[in-house]
């Protein structure tokens, strides 16, 4: 025993000794300073480019390996990493993010770079050197293992000398649509670069390339291929690929008609993206039956995407069945099948992980199973656009975290189970164009996420419960033809997301803009940001327009029309700035039109037809753009332009029978025409002598022509001033209204 105690002893103080070494070295190598060229280096490198935020203002001093994107190795003090991708980012819409312009480099990338001989790491993603290409001199960096330059605005042919980086594991080269435009006409480079591991070239014209997938087939380490809306042609099906390695891939959006046959042998992948985004602009898609075999192969798999193909068939039976699977978006194709089937009888799995499930747009049909309410991670659930039928199971909602429920245009039935008002995470509902009956669901404190709820084209009945006025993040609502009844209640600025001018209110969720088969718009995600609506139009709702509507300055669009609604329309609707459609058609309001709905300045849409209103039109600039005399017709006590009659008081000349210059209304006598034709006659003549007389004096009167030109010289200068002052106006403006109505 004494042994053994005395052996644990020395182990414990050799162990302490190695640590005690370890930690003297390793502060000791702390104090190594950078080298000096290399330092010198980066200053000339710094000097070429253009820093608008001053990211680089740390660049300054002797120690360069403590500059803002540079490590050094701790030992040798020479420069491994150099990361300049772009930092900032902004949030354009409900928790989606971009880079920022604000923080970009650009400028030239300056020959001093090659100093950097044992650089590892380079990243100058996300910035903008559109002034130039790739640098050639890039493939001199041969201890590369990480080159990051996507979304960098580069241009032209990506240099083949970048086929040296033998070294090299990570490269991504993928461009902004809108920004960059790279191309490589053939992928000889590419078969090189044998220790590559992650490849993406997103973007990239790749049309050109013949061999592309023998050339990538030469990588034997490669783990992640992204080469989507590359233009990439189709290859011989004979052709025979061994991608062992193989984990991710995204190449949708190509002029592949068909899925490669060699993406069924690759076991290994998780993600799978074969998605045609473009199809309505670009290409026609992958065709052929779903391919079964890939989900059979790849237990592995993660997320598959093979959305807007032209995919026919039937669904594969218990999807269900994979226990990775969190991803599955399959919409815009023509798949057909039993929703029941692609679940199984049961799960198989202990718990299923699935997150987003999207078959919209599709020919599924069958009645929606009860197996969904055992995805207790599902956040986006979309089947619009389908043949599925029956009512909706009331455990989809039971301890569920759903942010996104698309059952839109199907044929549900019944009445909507209680518990649809009470899921804490919810955040867009679209239930539209189904057969659902029964009262409305009372939404609000106990969904307090709501962003969109979409009922329209049902059979609701009922009135609108004042639940809804809790639901302070709702910007888009639609309860259109239905048979809802009622007052509309007098408390709609509750909903502070249109109530508030400056504040978003919003929460954040996977969502979506897409475009169905037939070319609309569904009101998903992005379009939330920019689009405030309430719709409550071909219902039977009675009583008077509430005033709190005036104070919801946000509201884009409103729509009250053929109901039953009457009263005035509230007086104070000018406040509503921001309202670019407004329809209160065929209701039974009175009184008159408030002056102030001249003065929205937005609105492009105005329908007041059919209603009981009557008085003068209001007159101002802002109505110029709705003159139609369609927008009041059915309003037989309305007067003024653009309609015939004519308010009291404001008669024109002649308007009570009796001409302007014939009082006694008998016909003109012969007297009369004959100085009127005389009058008429000497027009023409007397215009001719006055007009060349003025030009004689001008001719013969130096001064007199001086000061006339003179006169003209700044009427022109005035106009012009006039004309580029509107001009600029208009650009001030419309830009700023555009990007609202993205």
């Amino acid at each position: 025993m004494a042994s053994y105690d005395g052996l644990v002893s020395t182990v414990l103080w050799a162990i302490f000794v190695i640590q005690v070494i370890e930690f003297s070295h390793s502060n000791a190598s702390t104090n190594v300073s950078c080298i000096g060229a290399e330092r010198e280096a980066l200053l000339k490198f710094k000097h070429g480019l253009t820093d608008p935020s001053r990211r680089l203002s740390s660049w300054t001093g002797e120690e360069c390996c403590k500059w803002e994107g540079v490590e050094c190795n701790k030992k040798t003090g020479h420069v491994l990493k150099l990361d300049l991708h772009n930092p900032c980012i902004e949030e354009i819409n409900i928790k989606v993010f971009v880079p920022s312009n604000k923080c970009m480099l650009g400028g030239n990338i300056v020959l001093s770079l090659t100093e950097l001989k044992y650089l590892k790491y380079l990243d100058l993603s996300v910035n903008n050197f559109s002034t130039q290409k790739i640098p050639t001199f890039f493939a001199s960096l041969q201890k590369l293992e990480y080159l990051n330059l996507s979304h960098a605005s580069f241009n032209g042919n990506i240099p083949r000398q970048l086929s040296n980086l033998s070294k090299l594991q990570y490269l991504d080269l993928s461009i902004n649509f809108a920004m960059g435009d790279l191309t490589s006409n053939d992928f000889d480079w590419v078969s090189k670069l044998s220790s590559l591991k992650y490849l993406h070239m997103s973007g990239v014209n790749l049309s050109k390339v013949k061999d592309w997938i023998g050339c990538i087939n030469m990588l034997p380490s490669l783990q992640s291929l992204g080469l989507s809306f590359c233009g990439l042609q189709d290859i011989s099906s004979s052709l025979q690929a061994n991608f062992t390695s193989l984990r991710f891939l995204s190449i949708g959006a190509n002029n592949l008609s068909s899925i490669p046959p060699w993406i069924y042998n690759s076991s290994k992948l998780e993600h799978i993206d074969l998605s045609n985004r473009y199809k309505f602009i670009f290409f026609d898609g992958i065709q052929g039956p779903f391919p079964t075999a890939i989900v059979e192969n790849n237990q592995r798999l993660v997320f598959l995407d093979v959305s807007w193909n032209l995919i026919r068939g039937d669904f594969p039976k218990n999807l269900s069945s994979l226990c990775n699977l969190q991803l599955v978006r399959l919409e815009g194709n023509n798949l057909n099948g039993n929703i029941s089937d692609i679940l199984g009888d049961s799960l198989g799995c202990a718990q299923s992980k699935w997150k987003i499930f999207d078959v919209s747009d599709n020919n599924i049909s069958g009645d929606m199973p009860n197996q969904f309410g055992d995805f207790k991670e599902l956040e986006y659930l979309d089947l619009s656009s389908n043949l599925i039928s029956g009512s909706i199971p009331a455990n989809l909602m039971e301890l569920s975290s759903l942010r996104t429920l698309g059952l839109h245009r199907n044929g549900f039935t019944g009445e909507i189970p209680n518990c649809l008002s009470n899921m804490p995470t919810i955040f867009v509902i679209d239930l539209s164009d189904n057969e659902f009956t029964g009262r409305l669901p009372p939404f609000g404190p106990q969904s307090p996420d709501l962003a969109m709820i979409n009922l329209e084209k049902n059979r609701f009945v009922g009135g609108i419960p004042p639940q809804y006025c809790q639901l302070k993040y709702l910007k888009f609502l639609s309860l259109a033809q239905n048979y809802i009844s009622g007052p509309i209640p007098n408390c709609f600025d509750g909903i502070l997301s249109m109530a508030n001018e400056t504040k978003e209110y919003s929460d954040g969720i996977y969502v979506d803009v897409k475009v169905n088969t037939k070319g609309t718009s569904q009101i998903y995600g992005n379009t939330l940001r920019y689009f405030h609506s309430i719709d409550l139009s071909a219902n039977m709702l009675d009583g008077q327009i509430p005033k709190e509507f005036t104070k919801l300055v946000r509201l884009q669009n409103l729509n009250l029309s053929q109901n039953k609604l009457s009263g005035y329309i509230p007086s104070n609707i000018g406040d509503l700035k921001n309202l670019e459609s407004l329809d209160l058609s065929r209701n039974k309001l009175s009184g008159t039109i408030p002056p102030g709905i001249s003065s929205i300045d937005f609105l492009s849409h105005l329908n007041l037809s059919f209603n009981r209103l009557s008085g003068p039109i209001p007159s101002g600039n802002h109505l110029h753009t709705v003159d139609d005399e369609s927008v009041y017709r059915g309003n037989d006590r309305l007067c003024g332009a653009p309609l015939l009659n004519t308010c009291p008081g404001y008669e024109p000349p002649g308007s009570d029978g009796r001409d302007g210059d014939n009082f006694g209304g008998d016909k003109p006598s012969e007297g009369d025409l004959d100085i009127r034709n005389w009058f008429y006659a000497g027009l023409g003549p007397g215009f001719t002598v006055g007009f060349l007389g003025f030009c004689s004096v001008l001719h013969f009167k130096g001064s007199w022509r001086v000061s006339y030109f003179q006169a003209m010289d700044k009427a022109i200068e005035k106009f012009s001033m006039t004309t580029v002052i509107t001009m600029l106006w208009f650009k001030r403006t419309f830009p700023r209204r555009k990007k609202e109505l993205v």
